[in-house]
């Protein structure tokens, strides 16, 4: 269970044996602009627990050390699984805040675990029309179990022809950018409405290049919005909220369980693509 089983001598009364905790993994110095702007999540000084950024300990272990500062205590009863979710939960739900999905259409550009949650978010923000692009027909069906309206199979269809057949010729009004594919997020921004607005949450690791940066842009007049993380800690309760609310549920997303002790298949069971979020009990 992620609960606390001892505490350090310094710490805030909140934080006793035996509370149900969640990390936070973006550790922030609390010194520069950022942190002094409400802007922690992007500290300039970030390390990251577990990443070897800074940080000694990591989730791989039956037991873990984490300052409180960037321990979040659990509000509800959600079950470990659905807590454990909290963490990529909150990337997409910041995202979301910052697309205004409400009764306005949106394109979701992948269905990776990211993807799903922002679709199941968009639902439950009000959204008019879902379109959900990936190029695997089970991870579309699982979308459409998350509130995807339509659903396109990017190797099948043309991703252009389809946006515009159902938004009426007017482009997409939000877009989800969470392939991290540069050819996808080159031709996303063509995707949009007049006045659109698109979140990059993907990771592309080449260059990108846009063709007709004047008539995709600069004329079309459209809003970029980037996230890292999640907002601390406001992503973290609102997120739990809507899980604990039921308006969103996460464990379609949940594929696979393994026991710390067959890592190496987890690792392997994510790396061929046949999984989505695969849990790892640190205790078998």
């Amino acid at each position: 269970e992620p609960l606390f089983r001892s505490v350090g001598p310094d710490c805030a009364p909140e934080f006793t044996v035996g509370k149900r905790v969640c990390c936070e993994n973006h550790y922030y110095c609390g010194n520069c602009y950022q942190c002094n702007n409400d802007l922690k999540h992007i500290c300039q000084n970030m390390k990251q627990y577990g990443h070897g950024r800074g940080t000694v300990h990591g989730g791989c272990s039956q037991y873990t050390i984490i300052p409180a500062s960037y321990a979040y205590l659990l509000q509800t009863d959600i079950d470990d699984d659905k807590a454990c979710i909290l963490e990529p939960f909150g990337v997409a739900h910041q995202a979301m805040e910052a697309l205004c999905p409400e009764k306005d259409t949106v394109l979701v550009q992948g269905c990776g675990p990211i993807g799903l949650f922002s679709i199941g978010i968009c639902k439950a923000m009000g959204a008019s029309k879902i379109l959900a692009v990936d190029v695997f027909d089970e991870k579309l069906q699982t979308a459409k179990g998350f509130g995807a309206d339509v659903l396109i199979n990017g190797k099948k269809e043309n991703l252009k022809e389809a946006v515009l057949r159902e938004t009426g010729g007017d482009g997409i009004g939000r877009l989800v950018e969470a392939t991290g594919v540069p050819f996808m997020v080159n031709n996303s921004f063509s995707l949009l409405r007049k006045g659109g607005r698109i979140v990059l949450i993907g990771l592309p690791r080449a260059p990108l290049h846009v063709e007709n940066v004047l008539t995709d842009i600069v004329f079309r007049s459209i809003t970029i919005k980037t996230v890292h993380g999640r907002k601390i800690f406001s992503s973290w309760e609102k997120s739990e909220a809507l899980i604990s609310r039921n308006k969103v549920n996460v464990t379609p997303a949940i594929t696979h369980h393994f026991p710390m002790s067959q890592f190496e298949e987890a690792f392997q069971t994510l790396f061929s693509g046949s999984g989505c979020k695969i849990l790892l009990d640190p205790h078998a």
